[in-house]
C-alpha cells in the first residue's frame, strides 16, 4: 500500500463519530451551541471559538424558521472537558446554511 492512502492509527483515535469538521466564525464571537436545533431561550449549553475541532454525529440538517438557519448535531468538548452533545448553525461548520 503506498504511504500516503495508509491510515494514521493516531489520528484515527481521536475520532469519536461522524465527521470532524472546524468550527469557523469568521470573527471573534464564539459559536453558540444549543441544547436543541430549535430557538428558545435559555437553551444555549456551550460557545466554541474559532479553530475547535468537533464532529458531527449526523449529516441530518434541522431547520429551525425562528432564526431560518440550518443546525446539526455535534459532539465536543465542553468547558469542563467531558465529551457533550449538542446543536450548532451548520454554517459555522461548512454546511448548507
Amino acid at each position: 500500500m503506498d504511504d500516503k492512502n495508509e491510515l494514521n492509527l493516531e489520528e484515527m483515535e481521536q475520532v469519536s463519530g461522524g465527521v470532524q469538521r472546524i468550527v469557523n466564525t469568521n470573527t471573534a464571537d464564539k459559536a453558540a451551541i444549543r441544547s436543541d436545533p430549535f430557538k428558545a431561550p435559555g437553551n444555549q449549553i456551550d460557545a466554541l471559538a474559532s479553530g475547535t475541532v468537533v464532529d458531527t454525529i449526523t449529516d441530518e440538517l434541522v431547520f429551525d424558521e425562528g432564526t431560518g438557519r440550518n443546525y446539526v448535531k455535534i459532539r465536543f468538548k465542553n468547558r469542563k472537558g467531558v465529551m457533550a452533545e449538542g446543536w450548532i448553525a451548520a454554517s459555522i461548520v461548512g454546511l448548507p446554511r
